[in-house]
């Protein structure tokens, strides 16, 4: 209870808004980062994309070559092709389909190279069987094994 005469001191009634300041300069250092966050997740979908239409036009090139060179020897790369190249499909389906073609190729080059390799084989047994077959053959054993107890 004041006493009277005796004086009050103004200052005492100032409101204080320095918490709500605080608050906003917080609020808007998060916004400030979110934007930056924002920007750079752009800017990496964006090296992203250009990544994958450059592996699906490398894969169009390859295909190309193998629908004009050698189109027996991977049935349906123009049907991949085509599927490829279609517009209207999402990005990460069309660079799918790129890399399907890109797996296809290496398959079928491994499977050309055992068939090389499988021709080298039979020419080496071939040979070996022209003269007598004694040539490489590692010694017969006239070694009998008691298996009984």
């Amino acid at each position: 209870m004041a006493l009277l005469g005796a004086s009050i001191d103004p200052s005492l009634f100032r409101q204080d808004y320095s918490g709500f300041i605080n608050a906003a300069n917080t609020n808007a250092n998060a916004m400030a980062g979110l934007g930056q966050n924002l920007a750079e997740m752009y800017k990496n979908k964006k090296k992203e994309n250009k990544a994958m239409e450059g592996e699906i036009k490398a894969a169009d090139t390859i295909a190309g070559i193998l629908e004009s060179k050698m189109p027996d020897a991977f049935p349906g790369i123009s049907d991949l092709r085509m599927q490829m190249n279609d517009g209207n499909m999402s990005l990460v389906d069309r660079y799918n389909l790129a890399n399907s073609i890109k797996s296809a190729l290496s398959t079928g080059v491994q499977v050309q190279q055992l068939g090389l390799q499988q021709q080298k084989f039979d020419m080496a047994q071939s040979q070996v069987g022209q003269s007598g077959g004694a040539g490489n053959a590692p010694p017969k054993s006239n070694v009998i094994y008691n298996t009984t107890p």
